[in-house]
């Protein structure tokens, strides 16, 4: 669907995270278009007229929501009618778990491959049941290279890489590869251990890693890719304030 800033149902969502602003224009229901813009990107032109019309949004980054939208709807855990919710859980995780409760049902895993790395779940009645935080992969790798004075800086490996290594930079790939992997490995075992009916989303920048570990180690089970998850979570609370 092509963007028409001038359609009157046109409105803005955005989820400012740690690395990246997550900008989603909808008409209506129907999301139409979204940028994932770094903190110093300049906002398009049509993003800006209709963000200036309504904007719902939440920031769990360093950039304050007004900075870039001052007359938004800031959006809160009160916002958010799911039980059990704890008072310092994620913002951006509680949206993206209450996004994926709404298009495809409990119970759910939401696996957040971001700046961090997130697990977080929703029990067969629809509740939070807990999660995880973890380095992401990126960050793992920085931290190597960042913390010690000889190891590089290494991409996250697009194909499996050799377990045992002979260089430095293929050593450090393959523990950012199998040790994520047995994280994947160990968190969504146990999930689909205690719901076997369940299903995993993934989500966030690096998903197309944990896509292809899901895809190796849980074929039977169900799960999908969903980059909106938080976007949907914005829509249904937004529905629901506008009854």
């Amino acid at each position: 669907m092509a963007l028409t800033v001038t359609t009157s149902d046109a409105w803005t969502a955005v989820v400012i995270g740690n690395s990246r602003h997550h900008w989603g224009v909808f008409h209506g229901a129907a999301l139409v278009q979204c940028w994932h813009l770094a903190p110093e990107d300049v906002l398009p032109p049509e993003l800006r007229l209709v963000r200036d019309r309504e904007c719902w949004g939440v920031s769990v980054g360093r950039t304050p929501l007004e900075q870039l939208s001052p007359n938004a709807t800031r959006l809160s855990l009160a916002d958010i009618p799911m039980p059990q919710l704890y008072p310092t859980l994620g913002l951006d995780r509680a949206l993206a778990l209450w996004g994926a409760l709404q298009v495809y049902g409990a119970p759910v895993c939401v696996v957040d491959a971001g700046t961090a790395l997130t697990f977080t779940l929703a029990d067969t009645a629809g509740a939070f049941a807990g999660g995880a935080i973890l380095p992401g992969a990126g960050m793992m790798a920085r931290s190597l290279a960042d913390g010690t004075a000889a190891l590089p800086l290494v991409p996250i490996p697009q194909q499996v890489p050799p377990r045992w290594a002979v260089t430095t930079p293929s050593a450090i790939e393959s523990g950012l590869y199998f040790g994520i992997a047995a994280i994947v490995q160990s968190y969504l075992g146990a999930f689909y251990s205690h719901y076997p009916r369940g299903t995993v989303l993934i989500t966030g920048g690096d998903r197309a890693f944990i896509e292809s570990l899901v895809a190796t180690d849980f074929a039977g089970h169900a799960w999908h890719t969903d980059e909106h998850l938080a976007f949907w979570g914005i829509r249904a609370i937004r529905n629901q304030q506008l009854r």
